[in-house]
């Protein structure tokens, strides 16, 4: 049986050593300390999914403030499980788990900015990931230092689920000129298409 477990500091430091620095490119990578001064105001979370204390998958989260919604910072499958199954699970389990209020943002890299033919095949096939396990497109993107991101959402109530969320753009402005402050307008500029971004 698999089991979805919220790690501590000292877990998440195991995980970021041993697989956030194999699985994410130096680029995508924030740095450890960054992650552990957010944890103790509030504003990180982690969880791993087990099967018999082995390491199976992890999530990591960045809160808003207000606590209404957070932003999808990693979610890897240990690689050599990977095509399983597990990747669909756990996210379904977490939906539960994370205590954003009314919903978690992904950031999903635009299929529309691929270089390559085949960079646009993961693309398209990473947002299906993530619309064939609830989530949503948004009209909201983000060009983020220079990469362009598609909004996901998955909403964390399930009410709200049943009908458009007016005040999404709104608050991925929010989120954003929270988390990168200065910087806001200049290398993170987020954006309203007015047309869904959807792989093909």
């Amino acid at each position: 049986m698999n089991v979805l477990k919220r790690l501590e500091p000292d877990e998440l430091r195991i995980i970021y050593k041993e697989h956030i620095r194999e699985d994410f490119p130096r680029g995508e990578r924030r740095p450890l300390f960054a992650m552990e001064k957010m944890w103790k105001t509030g504003q990180y979370d982690c969880y791993g999914y087990y099967r018999n204390d082995s390491l199976l998958a992890y999530a990591c989260y960045i809160l808003t403030q207000s606590g209404s919604y957070a932003l999808l910072d990693y979610f890897a499958v240990i690689p050599e499980l990977r095509g399983q199954g597990i990747g669909s699970e756990f996210l379904r389990s977490l939906k539960g788990a994370v205590s954003a209020k009314s919903g978690v943002f992904i950031e999903a890299e635009s299929p529309d900015s691929a270089k390559s033919e085949d960079e646009r095949r993961v693309r398209e096939r990473r947002i299906r990931f993530y619309l064939s396990n609830g989530a949503k497109q948004t009209n909201s993107r983000c060009l983020l230092f220079g990469v362009d991101y598609n909004i996901l959402f998955i909403s964390t109530d399930d009410v709200a689920n049943t009908r458009e969320n007016e005040g999404q753009h709104h608050a991925v402005e929010e989120l954003y000129r929270e988390l990168y402050g200065r910087v806001y307008g200049h290398l993170c500029k987020p954006y309203e298409s007015s047309v869904k971004q959807n792989a093909r």
